[in-house]
């Protein structure tokens, strides 16, 4: 990270936290009495999404209300070269804050709340160090979690169960299985396509769609039967860019990947 630091942009700030703090506090707050540990976003294995032409993120910090001081840093799990500097608070903060520009990569941050020796209430910890079992500080309670930062990737659904990680963008409109063993993806997540799904088949020259129930091996043929279009004067177009393609009667919904091209796909008369 290693980052220049960065002005607090708060207005009730005083010059103490500007001078401390590489962090930018940020009008979101939330609700996080009932959290256990110091840190209340992000949670344990959270995945923040790396925005497209973008090279870094913005993580969003929340704290748990807690008596002392604050103390927290970030470290870099995959890349431990990369490191933040320690971000010292006189209170544990009810807004939520900004460590801005944080590559991709995984990442473990550090909350420590902690009282100054005695005859040093000014003396803060510089360094992780500091903070350490048998060192200057008295730590009243710690926490730690890591998390990653990657660029999201859109899940890609089967008729068949698949897990879904953290950093899956999901589509709308499948079946989800939450397997309490924790087995497979974010907290055992497991997703396919329904069997029936509901296809809102767009038809040339009509307003409204025609809803059509869908299975992985419905032809296209009998989707033209079951919006009550006859096959032999109408035709199921797959269109986008300027492209466009029949699709043959005989190929099923699973193999013309309906479910996830369905926005694209239109019927029209011959």
């Amino acid at each position: 990270l290693k980052q220049p630091e960065i002005a607090v942009q708060h207005p009730q700030c005083d010059p103490y936290l500007r001078a401390c703090m590489a962090v930018s506090v940020v009008d979101c707050a939330a609700d996080v009495a009932q959290i256990e540990g110091l840190v209340a976003k992000p949670r344990e294995g959270d995945c923040i999404d790396l925005t497209a032409g973008k090279a870094a993120a913005d993580i969003f910090l929340n704290f748990r209300p807690a008596p002392g001081q604050l103390a927290f840093w970030v470290e870099g799990v995959t890349n431990p070269a990369l490191h933040g500097p320690i971000n010292c608070l006189p209170y544990v903060p009810s807004e939520a804050y900004a460590l801005p520009g944080i590559p991709e990569g995984t990442y473990r941050l550090h909350a420590a709340t902690w009282e100054a020796p005695a005859g040093a209430s000014a003396s803060k910890p510089s360094t992780p160090a500091d903070l350490a079992q048998g060192g200057p500080f008295t730590v009243l309670e710690r926490s730690q979690l890591c998390f990653q930062v990657r660029r999201f990737e859109d899940f890609v659904a089967s008729y068949e169960w698949q897990p879904v990680e953290r950093w899956h963008r999901v589509p709308v409109g499948l079946e989800i299985n939450l397997d309490l063993g924790g087995s497979g993806g974010a907290g055992g997540r497991k997703a396919r396509i329904p069997q029936p799904w509901t296809w809102d088949a767009r038809i040339a020259g009509e307003v409204a769609p025609r809803r059509v129930h869908v299975e992985a091996e419905t032809t296209v043929g009998e989707l033209l039967k079951r919006a009550g279009l006859q096959e032999d004067a109408h035709e199921v177009i797959f269109a986008a860019g300027g492209f466009e393609r029949i699709l043959e009667s005989a190929w099923t919904a699973k193999q013309a990947d309906l479910f996830r091209y369905a926005k694209q796909v239109e019927i029209r008369r011959k």
